[in-house]
């Protein structure tokens, strides 16, 4: 599939002279929440850029600093700290002004602490533009940023939140509502990252990638919408953190391909992450949840719950262990994934503790201790990993973590106070699996090619998967519908319970579809 190679050319990359080496100068006070003058932000910036050396700003009122215009662009190695994404607010006074929050500009080395980024829209980059600079985010939201482009031969809208082109770490942040949209361009129409573009390497731990959009609208020539949470188009390390709730949408008269609802990427290793609910619509979807063109490692990750009709996962990826796949579209196969079984979590993104939300397991989830937290203590909240509960067994070669972003907690012993949210009553017990029978199919002899069955399962919320003549166990919907030729045939199907427990005895319908004589 065509990607966005022509992107490192759409920002021009101007050359600045490295800071000087020496002693940190102290720091600069920001006292007003004015968009300019005397103790405001944009005062601040003007000084750091103005003297040689690394400088860092200290935020020290909170509200919201409501600006006019862009800020000057960060020209020397700088460190903004602010007093808490939930105390702070960068943006926009008014709406009808359209400029980008923050940009860093090359061969800097920036970081952002503590505030929110949001309101920002620009043609690259809405919230955030790093061009070949250094920047690291930690406990920072970036919040509904928008990147637009329309008409002309290629519009190219990138990166809603963040368009990076240097090295981008993110840490403890939230990437939330942002868009990334291209309209009517007369030979290709194309967008991606809506809440991240990312050209160089780009680190993410503990953070929460969310509803974030991309959309390419058009009637003409070639239209695809690329990577709804993250378009990763270099190297990239994701661990312990979220990718829920992005989409990725291409419409129109033209070619229409949507790729990688959550993510989307090249060389991409990712551990202990739950990507789940994400979505892709277009006339050819690749991935509502994965598209990934050559995986490192993925491992320890949920992936769940695809929306927009196409499958979780495309391309190449290449499992670690102890993955959890929902629909079986991602191809792990290693004895310690878990395939065609329901994750089990809360479909509510929402605060479980720690800086960023959370999809909590609930409680008979079959993630629950069967991962492994390979090294990582905590989990994305910042509790204990592995919680390991003693009527589990562990899934072999593992530490009793749980797969995903989320660890469920252990309760104490009764006394002790620290008996946190989870009840003992909560622990899942359940390991009995179900029965499966078939209700109906086709005549034992027949002359028709198209077979349909029907089966149940004697547990609820139970899924199915099917298996017909030598081919391989699939997870298949109810009814089963499939063309054959003439032949004798051997359908099987199981039932699979909310536990992730497989029948061990799948029921079995064998028939005979006779020739129709010539």
């Amino acid at each position: 599939m065509r990607r966005f190679i022509r992107l490192l050319g759409l920002v021009a990359l101007t050359s600045v002279c490295l800071p000087d080496a020496g002693a940190a100068a102290a720091p600069i006070p920001v006292t007003s929440l004015g968009s300019d003058g005397p103790g405001t932000l944009r005062t601040a910036i003007q000084i750091a850029n103005s003297q040689a050396g690394p400088d860092s700003i200290e935020i020290e009122v909170t509200g919201k600093i409501p600006l006019e215009n862009k800020l000057p662009q960060i020209e020397e190695d700088l460190a903004i700290v602010g007093p808490g994404p939930g105390n702070l607010v960068v943006g926009r006074a008014t709406l009808g002004a359209m400029f980008r929050i923050f940009e860093i500009n090359n061969g800097v080395t920036g970081s952002l602490t503590g505030l929110t980024i949001t309101e920002g829209n620009s043609g690259a980059g809405g919230g955030i533009l790093n061009r070949t600079g250094s920047l690291t985010l930690t406990r920072v939201a970036v919040v509904g940023n928008e990147s637009v482009e329309g008409g002309g031969e290629t519009p190219t809208g990138t990166g809603g939140g963040i368009h990076s082109i240097g090295p981008l770490t993110l840490r403890e942040s939230v990437i939330r509502g942002n868009r990334a949209a291209s309209a009517e361009g007369s030979v290709e129409t194309a967008a991606g990252g809506g809440g991240i573009f990312a050209f160089g390497k780009l680190t993410i731990d503990r953070s929460t990638i969310s509803g974030n959009v991309v959309e390419a609208l058009g009637e003409t020539g070639s239209i695809f919408a690329v990577g709804g949470g993250i378009d990763a188009m270099g190297e990239a390390e994701i661990k312990r953190s979220t990718i829920s709730g992005n989409s990725v949408l291409a419409g129109g008269a033209g070619t229409t391909s949507a790729s990688g609802g959550g993510i989307a990427g090249n060389k991409v290793a990712l551990t202990s992450l739950t990507i789940t609910g994400n979505s892709a619509s277009a006339a050819e979807v690749f991935a509502a949840n994965l598209y990934l063109a050559d995986s490192l490692a993925v491992r320890n990750t949920i992936v769940s719950d695809p929306e927009g009709g196409g499958k979780s996962c495309f391309g190449t990826l290449a499992s670690g262990g102890f993955n959890l796949d929902e629909d079986g579209s991602c191809g792990f196969a290693k004895s310690s994934d878990l395939v065609g079984v329901v994750a089990g979590l809360d479909p509510i993104l929402k605060n479980n503790g720690g800086p960023t939300p959370t999809h909590a397991l609930l409680a008979g989830s079959i993630a629950i201790d069967r991962g492994n937290s390979f090294g990582d203590t905590t989990d994305q909240r910042g509790l204990p990993r592995p919680s390991n509960f003693p009527e589990i067994s562990d899934k072999e070669g593992g530490d009793g973590s749980d797969i995903g972003a989320f660890e469920l907690q252990v309760p104490a012993p009764v006394g002790t106070g620290g008996g946190g949210p989870v009840l003992v009553s909560q622990i899942p017990t359940d390991r009995t699996p179900p029965q499966t029978r078939i209700v109906s199919g086709p005549p034992r002899n027949t002359f028709k090619r198209l077979a349909k069955f029907r089966f149940a399962s004697t547990e609820p919320q139970s899924h199915f998967q099917c298996k017909l003549d030598k081919k391989k166990w699939k997870a298949c919907a109810n009814p089963f519908k499939h063309a054959v030729k003439p032949n004798r045939h051997l359908f099987k199907v199981r039932a699979i319970d909310r536990f992730g427990n497989v029948d061990p005895t799948p029921a079995r319908f064998g028939w005979r579809v006779k020739p129709i004589a010539g």
